[in-house]
């Protein structure tokens, strides 16, 4: 994934009203933020904490601390590389956990949320093993007692890699079932051991956990300052969504497909047009944001269905998007009484056959009304099907 996508994830002027936006649902927030002590050696672990300090200076409050996975055990570790990297900040405050008791963490938790109202960067600091609770128990009441919007989790490993595609985002419900799955054999042994506390997290309330390969420069503010992001983003409200396409829509539409009508791998189609059919088209959204789309036309008669227009934004290309549509197309055509399904493409014929599960068909096997008008388009398009 970070190879293949790097071009794709770096933040650019264009994004700025995008960025702008988050900055304005984020200032106020708290962030928890556990950087995995490997990477504490790593050239890019000054960067990581100038992107902190970034988040700081709008205001977001941070609660940092550094961690080891070992055989399935989160650690909290002693903070020795915060004080040697993190020497450009000011005002934080350090909290030892030399916890014996739930008492003691209570008390520790309550200091904690009434500093922040003061300081915007809190470190928890473990300098020895000898408290009798567990990081388990110091994570199960930080995610209980302190309203935070975001947990962050820096690994020293690249985001996995899930029915061929990146792993950008999932529910904690589609995870957590996926997990019992058969599926759980693709995912890397340390995500699972995430996953879990990451589930754990949302359960208590926290909306977002987000697992970054710190090994990638800048990771943190790409990660956060972007819809689709560069890591794993477990979430439990609707992030990404399928749905029918409303009036609404229609402006938006427009503005999306115009890059391919000009490349002229999709069929010309105007603002009333896409009004009048607007019924016809699903839109994929991404935090609200709409940056795909397809439109259905039905041959009733025939039993059949076209799909076209299907188009992504190019930033978003490479993460199973397009596929998606297709298929959330193909199932309501086959909820509505329909066999088949055809695609007609000039430049996607491999995408649609691979990854859409379509294949070769003739001009002979579309439906009368699409046969006239295929052939009145002199395209030289390839004629795709698929049975349902």
């Amino acid at each position: 994934m970070d190879s293949q996508y790097a071009s794709n994830n770096e933040l650019k002027p264009s994004d700025l009203h995008g960025i702008l936006r988050y900055v304005k649902s984020f200032r106020g927030e708290t962030f928890i933020i556990g950087i995995e002590k490997s990477l504490t050696n790593h050239e890019h672990l000054k960067n990581l904490h100038r992107e902190i300090d970034v988040l700081r200076s709008i205001n977001i409050k941070i609660i940092l601390f550094y961690y080891h996975l070992d055989k399935g055990i989160f650690s909290i570790q002693a903070a020795n590389s915060f004080f040697e990297n993190f020497d450009h900040l000011e005002e934080f405050h350090v909290f030892d956990l030399h916890t014996e008791s739930e008492n003691d963490l209570t008390k520790i938790i309550t200091e904690i949320k009434t500093i922040s109202e003061h300081t915007n960067l809190c470190l928890l600091n473990r300098p020895s093993d000898s408290s009798v609770l567990s990081s388990a128990d110091v994570f199960k009441f930080l995610f209980e007692s302190i309203e935070a919007q975001k947990l962050i989790f820096l690994v020293d490993k690249a985001c996995p890699i899930l029915d061929g595609e990146p792993l950008t985002n999932i529910s904690a419900l589609e995870l957590n079932s996926t997990l019992s799955s058969n599926k759980s054999s693709e995912f890397p042994e340390w995500f699972k051991h995430h996953s879990k506390i990451a589930i754990q997290a949302i359960d208590s309330k926290i909306e977002r956990v987000h697992l970054l390969n710190g090994n990638r420069h800048n990771a943190l503010l790409n990660e956060l300052f972007d819809k689709v992001g560069i890591g794993t983003m477990i979430h439990s409200n609707k992030y990404e969504t399928i749905r029918e396409a409303t009036i609404s829509d229609v402006q938006a539409l427009y503005h999306l497909t115009q890059n391919s009508v000009k490349r002229e791998t999709l069929l010309k189609r105007s603002i009333e047009d896409i009004q009048s059919n607007i019924a016809h088209y699903l839109v994929y959204e991404i935090d609200g944001s709409i940056v795909a789309c397809t439109c259905i036309d039905f041959f009733e008669s025939e039993e059949s269905v076209e799909i076209g227009s299907v188009f992504v934004q190019p930033y978003y290309n490479g993460r199973g998007i397009g596929s998606k549509l297709v298929q959330k197309a193909c199932e309501k055509s086959q909820l509505n009484g329909f066999k088949y399904a055809f695609i007609i493409t000039s430049s996607a014929k491999s995408y649609f056959i691979n990854k859409c599960g379509f294949f070769e068909s003739k001009l002979e096997e579309l439906p009368i009304q699409r046969k006239i008008k295929f052939e009145n388009n002199k395209r030289d398009s390839s004629i795709l099907k698929k049975i349902f």
